[in-house]
């Protein structure tokens, strides 16, 4: 079976992403009273930042090309190595997620020590379709060590309580 993400060669060292193959895990939901399977996928913004072409060093390493052009990022690689020991802990009664700004996403925001701080990972659940063996999407569509301003967030939810409502068609809007 072929990676999820081809491994990258910049200057001899060969970066590999078997890691961050996609996975699933599921839960009993009290809700919708039965148990749900979540298939979980990762965006290459994981291991990569924004592209800005000013700030491009002759031999840096760039992913995608035109718009969606990207930089290799060795640090959210490194943090990228225990994406999905953090996406698998989300499947727990008390971990509680915060609903983005942007309403359509989520971010379950985690201290880490190396860099010390805050490490946000970005998501989005949607109802699988109904000939897919998952009842659940969940894609990571980025992950990062918090260098600026903290995300704009809205309330928060229990994961496990968000995924039973996107199962069951219900609204997710959390307190403003």
């Amino acid at each position: 079976m072929a990676t999820y993400f081809p491994a990258l060669t910049i200057d001899a060292q060969t970066y590999t992403f078997d890691h961050l193959d996609p996975f699933s895990f599921s839960f009993h939901s009290q809700l919708a009273k039965r148990d749900l399977t979540i298939h979980v996928t990762y965006s290459n913004h994981c291991f990569s930042r924004g592209y800005v072409p000013e700030y491009h060093l002759v031999g840096e390493a760039v992913i995608g090309h035109g718009a969606r052009a990207r930089f290799f990022c060795a640090t959210r690689y490194r943090l990228s190595l225990e994406l999905p020991a953090v996406v698998a802990s989300l499947n727990q009664p008390h971990v509680k997620v915060w609903q983005t700004a942007a309403q359509r996403n989520w971010v379950y925001p985690i201290q880490i020590e190396n860099p010390e701080g805050p490490y946000h990972v970005f998501f989005e659940v949607r109802r699988a379709a109904s000939d897919r063996p998952q009842d659940l999407n969940l894609v990571v569509e980025s992950a990062y060590h918090q260098t600026e301003a903290a995300p704009k967030v809205f309330g928060r939810m229990g994961f496990m309580l968000l995924c039973s409502k996107i199962y069951l068609r219900q609204p997710i809007t959390t307190k403003r």
